[in-house]
């Protein structure tokens, strides 16, 4: 897939993440933001509880359970979510790493390539003289 900017590839990984999300955890983020950087994509989400997960998780063992059935759901299903950006970007996913803050409601996806996805968007200097 050809992307004219940055800002269009950042959306479209978003938007692959968002319904990842959505189909394999019942719910996507109230916010999410995607950073390319060289070789990685970050992806943040805000609001990634759902309304039960809210009401439980000033429990300390609920954060526990929360967290580690967010990361067995990840774990279980991240070969389609590889795939799913890979078929995208048309680069290799080399890595995949995740971090949650229940507290805090959020989560960090961070995915580095077989690349540098960014190069793809940097202006050529024209050389002249």
């Amino acid at each position: 897939m050809n992307f004219r900017s940055k800002g269009e590839m950042e959306a479209a990984l978003g938007n692959t993440v968002l319904k990842f999300e959505k189909e394999y955890f019942g719910r996507g983020p109230k916010e999410i933001s995607t950073y390319i950087v060289k070789d990685m994509v970050i992806i943040r989400q805000k609001g990634i509880l759902t309304p039960a997960e809210e009401k439980v998780r000033d429990n300390p063992e609920s954060v526990g359970l929360i967290q580690r059935l967010r990361e067995t759901l990840l774990k279980n299903n991240q070969e389609v979510l590889r795939a799913a950006l890979q078929n995208l970007t048309g680069s290799q996913v080399v890595s995949l790493y995740t971090d949650l803050s229940v507290e805090h409601s959020e989560k960090f996806l961070i995915l580095t390539f077989d690349e540098d996805l960014e190069s793809r968007f940097r202006k050529r200097a024209v050389h002249t003289g």
